[in-house]
């Protein structure tokens, strides 16, 4: 699984380094890297099939083009004015052009038209814990779970945004449970070994960090050399 979810090579100056030892807009900066919005993709479903508007939005967002998106979203919105899945592309063109304020309301569009929307809760989740706001993240990656039990990115999200609140059993066990969903998920071993060794746990910590570099990502093994020898 070589898609990431955040920024693992910034996670790893923060396990390195410590943010205590980077001075504050810098730690403010890396933690909003950390907590970005990675590109997402959906699988097609009947209105990408029924709106081709839709689709060519979906396309273009992914190429980075987040405004020509929007264009064709526009589109799309007036053949389906009531598609959550519109609103759901809307909210995250507007996080990629760092629109924070469109960005939820198009997420809470989506949720008012599709309460059942997963994604729409893990996104809008995403967008609160880029706000700082962890605490209200964290009930949105609970309501994505309760619809649907197996979304691993949901977990590894709430782990995250427990992580920040200094929760590191909570954190602990969501990651636990991402390893569970996959067992060859290098981020979810890295970033639980970042929760054990901040609860104080090193052996574990260093365990899950060798797992992590066994999997394919070698920056882990900078952080061994510094925390674990």
């Amino acid at each position: 699984m070589m898609c990431c979810r955040s920024c693992l090579t910034l996670l790893s100056l923060i396990v390195l380094h410590g943010l205590n030892d980077i001075k504050t807009p810098m730690r403010i900066f890396l933690l909003l890297l950390f907590l970005a919005m990675s590109v997402v993709s959906f699988a097609q479903t009947d209105s990408t099939k029924t709106n081709p508007d839709l689709q060519k939005a979906m396309n273009i967002y992914h190429t980075g083009n987040y405004g020509g998106a929007i264009v064709s979203l526009n589109k799309a919105v007036e053949a389906e004015p009531k598609s959550s899945e519109v609103y759901l592309y809307y909210a995250l063109c507007y996080m990629g052009k760092d629109d924070q304020k469109e960005a939820m309301r198009s997420f809470n569009k989506a949720i008012e038209l599709d309460p059942k929307s997963e994604q729409a809760f893990k996104g809008r989740g995403k967008l609160k814990a880029r706000m700082f706001d962890y605490r209200g993240s964290i009930m949105d990656f609970d309501r994505a779970v309760e619809i649907d039990s197996l979304y691993s990115d949901a977990y590894f999200n709430r782990g995250l945004a427990y992580f920040n609140l200094r929760d590191y059993e909570a954190s602990i066990s969501d990651f636990t449970q991402v390893i569970a969903f996959n067992g060859k998920d290098f981020e979810a071993y890295y970033a639980r070994g970042k929760s054990h060794f901040s609860a104080g746990k090193k052996a574990n910590a260093c365990k899950d960090w060798s797992k992590s570099a066994e999997l394919g990502f070698f920056d882990a093994y900078d952080v061994i050399r510094m925390k674990c020898n």
